[in-house]
């Protein structure tokens, strides 16, 4: 059986930045999920936790490039009040 690596905020967990969750974005998914978790499928994560930061955490984007760009070294993630938190995305 094949298993799926979904944003624990997807799944309802709220793991944001702000506390919250974004199971809202997939409701047209909900049924789908819900039969996966029954199955044993779904691995829930949120890579931002895993890399060590907590819940809630100031929001935070990337600048001077995109995700490619963050992998490559060649741009950051820094927060809204300017911390740079690229090593734990």
């Amino acid at each position: 059986m094949k298993r799926l690596l979904v944003s624990a905020c997807l799944l309802g967990q709220p793991v944001r930045y702000d506390g919250e969750s974004n199971e809202n974005k997939v409701n047209q998914l909900a049924e789908q999920l819900r039969q996966w978790q029954q199955q044993g499928r779904i691995i829930a994560v949120c890579p931002e936790v895993a890399g060590g930061l907590t819940t809630p955490r100031p929001a935070a984007e990337i600048q001077g490039g995109d995700g490619h760009d963050v992998l490559d070294g060649k741009a950051k993630v820094i927060t809204n009040q300017g911390d740079d938190v690229t090593a734990e995305f």
